[in-house]
């Protein structure tokens, strides 16, 4: 288990026990599992991303801010950190709350590993994929199978050095490790 997972299930765990409940424990309040959703994000999300305070554009082109916020980015953009949290969480939010109304039945690390695929990528790439099709079956592990097939970036392979974008290839198999947590 990688220090970055130790983290995360730490951050999750902590969350769970400040409110009364335990990771192993099935139907959470929904405020609840929310919260611990984002406790596990905020530490996986900003890790994987970085954080850039000047608008910048990334591998694909799409100008960024802060911790991979894209909306309404342009050339020239500057935010403060006290920006940037609040970008992060509220692009955090949405994804959490896609996935958890997409995925009802998944695990807590499921649905952190989803989540940050939908705030990496964007809910119509997970929709349109094999990846989706699988976990709305219910089949967790072909599902996570999937998750190191999207190992491109505006056509870029990104298992290949020279092409300097190898965080997406890392991104995947924590994203694949989570989902995989308890099963």
């Amino acid at each position: 288990m990688t220090p970055l997972l130790q983290r995360i299930i730490a951050a999750v765990t902590l969350s769970l026990t400040l409110a009364g409940f335990t990771v192993n424990e099935t139907g959470l309040p929904a405020p609840v599992e929310r919260a611990a959703i984002m406790a596990g994000l905020m530490v996986l999300t900003p890790e994987m991303e970085g954080t850039v305070y000047q608008a910048y554009p990334d591998t694909g082109g799409v100008w960024t801010i802060c911790t991979g916020h894209t909306k309404g980015v342009k050339r020239g953009d500057v935010a403060t950190p006290e920006e940037c949290a609040l970008y992060l969480q509220g692009d955090l939010g949405g994804a959490v709350d896609f996935v958890m109304r997409q995925f009802p039945t998944a695990t807590i690390w499921q649905k952190i590993a989803l989540a940050d695929f939908v705030y990496n990528l964007g809910a119509p790439a997970l929709l349109k994929s094999t990846l989706y099709k699988l976990a709305k079956a219910g089949k967790w592990r072909e599902a996570a199978d999937q998750f190191p097939r999207w190992a491109y970036v505006a056509g870029l392979d990104c298992r290949i050095p020279a092409n300097k974008c190898q965080g997406i290839p890392k991104r995947r198999e924590m994203q694949r490790s989570l989902f995989l947590v308890g099963l």
